[in-house]
């Protein structure tokens, strides 16, 4: 029989979250009653802006990245929390994701298992058409009421689940085993917001119901339990799945397994669990990613069993073989990425959340904005809604800020922002290539102080120096330097020419910074800058400068903005510095991780597993300006935007495959084009010449230069470190030790 099953999984939770100690504490009790009662340690809380269909279209763009659109046939949409008792969610997912028009979309419920059932009415269409794939979102939220019995289960999350032939990840056996029986342990009338649930008659019926699916699912199948190396389940609390787990082994004659190696055997499939809480329909799938994402083994061929329950009830036991290369189609690192970056929300901030109302008579609602990822609710207008594709994860009002309070009670603001390296796209990027570049732990950090008088006071420690200006004398620069800029856009000067003194650009982004917040101010403020980002080494200090700098201004003001908005006018800022620039350093300066941008479409991607080191040649006598500047002849050509194209398309393969061979070959192609096109010094050719002769591959991952005989940084690939300690010290090179970073500007 043809194979079908999972080709892609991805899941999404929303980008606030509430630890089960807050609301423990709030609540006046021990937080074990939570955490141990529970096993489960943090909600994810949905903000206004956020629902099913945003948080479907979120994890369905992450699924589709390596998937042509025009392959899917069929969009299946379950849940248990539906905005419309007409028209399926889908048909709005369908237009946020630019799904073909031929391509059937369908709501499906019955309560937790409505995932299942999409998946399992999925697969003949499959196996009768193989060529075709089908996309499956389940996306849910967990919600009780404010104090309810259930408020410490609640949650959020949606699976994007690509079924196809030949699938990469999951192929799924024949067999499987249902019972259905109408029971009322929990339901939602149509007149109610929040669900009614009969706690414990719903945990009973968990457990029947898994015994019954086991028994006809064996007698079918005619496997045993360790013929599964792990066993999945719908997850509606985890300490639920404990006992799920354990009552499977009394059943298989397998009580005396000693606790701790029976909770190991399940404690992967809980991870993203014990975080996001509850997310229905999409549980059992978060489940699996977490197991597949955490497991240490090799799974491939193995077994995996499935349990799924939904509530009136519906229940399903079926099974599926691990594929040979799964790992290569993984999203771990955007997963992990995802529950990290997550704003920790105060008890306030949550119930503040929480009572947001959706208007219900059709009148006009325009929706606040929060941090909702890819996709927003805009507004509610004639009982439509409103939604939109943002280009970037917006930053919501609330941001977790370090604030320490002196006796004298001045408030300090810290901010980092990490600098990044491109792993591809140097210069093609500028003229609308894609690019993919990769933040790492090193930071600008920016410090803000209340200053009595009304002026800005600016250290600059990695410059040494200080600067004391007026708010005049700061509008005036700015208008100098924005003339100085349209005079390099005409033609009549040098980008070099713009900024006179490299602290002039933290001066500018604070000028058009306030000037954007139409603040005149009652008093003044104390900026200081330290960086531990080499300057000009192509490591995006500039825009870690810009970010940290706007955004600790912000906040100490208390005058945050959206991510988007902030990008703005960061981008006229950097765009001083460098002339033209593609934005995409302030992107990872925001954001963290690893980004592929094309033109305005930015899309996280892995971080790379591999051995990956940093070795800095020194300053670069021009600067990124004038490099761009100095080489754009060389872009007039189409098949030179062609070849960086390639090249950026083949590291973006190795990433996701997260293959070192595939990895090194398209760094050393990089290195060609980039010495084609001058500016990769001879020294640095040597340099990258004996790295590549001792099986080694390198390239400089920023502008590098076209004067002198410094690059700035250079990115090796190697699994020998003692070869390129060896080779570096010969060209008197340091090597710098750094690793990927999730976050984006933060709380320092």
């Amino acid at each position: 029989m043809l194979k079908v099953g999972i080709d892609i999984l991805s899941i999404y939770t929303p980008r606030y979250a509430l630890s089960l100690a807050e609301l423990a504490k709030a609540r006046g009790i021990d937080a074990d009653k939570y955490q141990a009662g529970l096993g489960q340690y943090t909600m994810s809380v949905a903000p206004p802006g956020e629902d099913i269909v945003t948080m479907a279209a979120n994890a369905g763009l992450q699924a589709l990245q390596h998937t042509s659109v025009n392959e899917i046939e069929m969009l299946l949409f379950a849940t248990e929390s539906s905005i419309d008792q007409s028209k399926a969610a889908g048909t709005y997912v369908h237009e946020l994701l630019g799904l073909p028009s031929r391509c059937r979309i369908v709501e499906l419920k019955q309560a937790c298992y409505a995932g299942t059932a999409a998946i399992q009415l999925a697969l003949p269409y499959l196996r009768e058409n193989p060529t075709k794939k089908v996309l499956v979102i389940a996306s849910d939220i967990a919600r009780y009421g404010l104090n309810t019995p259930g408020e410490s289960s609640q949650g959020a999350g949606a699976a994007a689940i690509i079924l196809s032939a030949n699938p990469r990840l999951i192929a799924f056996d024949p067999e499987f085993a249902v019972v259905t029986e109408n029971v009322m342990d929990f339901w939602r009338p149509n007149y109610l917001h929040e669900a009614l649930v009969d706690g414990k008659y719903s945990s009973k019926l968990y457990l029947t119901m898994l015994e019954k699916t086991w028994q006809q699912y064996t007698a079918i199948s005619k496997r045993a339990f360790r013929d599964h190396a792990y066993h999945c389940y719908h997850i509606p609390v985890p300490r639920l799945v404990e006992k799920a787990h354990h009552y499977l082994l009394k059943l298989n004659g397998e009580s005396e397994v000693a606790e701790e190696i029976w909770l190991k055997e399940i404690q992967d499939l809980l991870i993203y669990g014990r975080q996001l809480g509850n997310s229905y329909t999409a549980s059992l799938y978060v489940g699996l990613a977490s197991l597949l994402d955490h497991v240490n083994e090799s799974l491939a061929g193995k077994r995996l069993g499935f349990y799924s329950y939904g509530s009136g009830c519906v229940a399903e036991y079926f099974s599926g073989v691990v594929q040979e290369n799964y790992r290569g189609v993984l999203f771990s690192s955007h997963h992990a990425n995802l529950l990290e970056s997550r704003t920790q929300l105060t008890y306030d901030e949550y119930v503040k959340l929480y009572q947001f109302n959706y208007v219900e008579d059709g009148s006009q609602q325009d929706i606040p904005h929060y941090d909702t990822g890819a996709f927003r609710l805009t507004r509610l207008q004639q009982h439509k809604r409103i939604y939109e594709k943002i280009e970037s994860v917006q930053v919501a009002p609330i941001v977790r800020i370090k604030k320490e309070v002196k006796e004298n009670t001045q408030t300090i603001i810290k901010i980092q922002a990490p600098g990044k390296l491109i792993l591809s796209g140097e210069h093609a990027v500028v003229y609308g290539n894609p690019a993919i570049a990769m933040a790492i732990n090193r930071y600008v950090t920016a410090t803000v102080t209340r200053e009595s008088r009304p002026q800005v006071l600016l250290h600059l420690s990695d410059l040494a120096h200080h600067s004391r200006l007026s708010f005049d004398a700061l509008r005036s620069l700015k208008d100098r330097i924005k003339r100085k800029y349209h005079g390099f856009i005409r033609g009549d000067y040098s980008i070099r020419d713009v900024l006179q003194k490299p602290f002039e650009l933290a001066q500018f982004a604070l000028s058009v910074f306030a000037e954007s917040l139409h603040l005149p101010l009652p008093h003044g403020v104390n900026v200081h800058v330290q960086s531990d980002l080499p300057m000009g080494c192509g490591m995006g200090s500039s825009a870690a400068t810009i970010i940290s700098v706007m955004e600790a201004v912000s906040h100490y003001l208390q005058k945050p903005m959206t991510a988007d908005a902030l990008y703005q006018i960061a981008l006229e800022a950097e765009n001083m510095q460098h002339g033209n620039s593609s934005g995409l350093d302030l992107r990872v300066a925001q954001q963290g991780g690893c980004l592929y941008m094309h033109g305005s479409q930015l899309q996280h991607r892995n971080v790379p597993v591999m051995p990956m080191y940093l070795i800095n040649t020194g300053t670069p006598q021009t600067t990124t300006g004038q490099c761009v500047e100095s080489v754009s002849s060389y872009f007039h050509s189409q098949s030179l935007k062609d070849e960086f194209a390639v090249v950026t398309k083949a590291m973006d393969e190795a990433l996701a495959q997260q293959s070192l061979a595939a990895m090194q070959d398209a760094v050393r192609e990089n290195h060609r084009l980039l010495t084609r096109i001058g500016v990769v010094p001879a020294r640095v050719q040597q340099f990258i010449a004996d790295i590549e002769a001792a099986d080694g591959a390198a390239k400089i991952c920023g502008a590098g230069t076209v004067a002198g005989e410094q690059a700035g940084a250079v990115l090796v690939l190697s699994h020998d470190e003692k070869m390129l300690t060896s080779i570096s010290n010969r060209f008197a090179y340091s090597v710098l030790p750094i690793s990927a970073e999730s976050r984006g500007v933060h709380a320092a």
